[in-house]
């Protein structure tokens, strides 16, 4: 009995470390995810109506102020975090430097679900972290649950 008992809480605290809440989703391949961008974002280029599904989230996300102009053409990442969440703090180095590399390229956002329930809710978070990937024209391309490495992001995001 102690043995169950034992791997029982051993269970539960691995879940934890990986996302604060909600079922886990498996993750997509990096091939697949970087083909549905590389896709979305030629399909903007060719289009004069990229971001229109978007402007509201920009407008309520949390991050620094950046203009809604700034994303038109570009693939929208929205990190759904709280403060509280472990994972989320874990992951947030990581997330800040591809927002340096990638912003050329991808329009970070970052939205607390505490602050911003309304939000979460249209994206149907039921876990943090969670990823949000948005094509130019505000389609959502995959959502990605738990904290994720910088090796991942970097692999996915460099892709394109």
């Amino acid at each position: 009995m102690k043995h169950f008992l034992l791997l029982s809480l051993l269970a539960v605290a691995l879940l934890g470390v990986t996302s604060c809440g909600g079922n886990r989703t498996k993750n997509e391949g990096v091939d697949i995810i970087s083909s549905m961008l590389k896709e979305a974002i030629n399909e903007a280029k060719s289009s004069d109506d990229s971001l229109k599904a978007t402007e509201d989230t920009l407008d309520r996300a949390d991050s620094v102020a950046v203009k809604k102009s700034n994303a038109k053409g570009k693939v929208v990442v929205i990190d759904f975090f709280a403060t509280w969440c472990g994972p989320c703090k874990a992951m947030a180095p990581a997330m800040e430097k591809m927002e340096q590399k990638y912003s050329d390229k991808i329009e970070f956002r970052k939205v607390d679900i505490d602050k911003n329930r309304s939000l979460a809710q249209k994206y149907e978070i039921e876990a943090v972290p969670t990823l949000v990937i948005l094509s130019p024209k505000g389609e959502i391309i995959n959502k990605i649950v738990g904290g994720q490495s910088e090796k991942y992001l970097d692999s996915l995001f460099g892709s394109l």
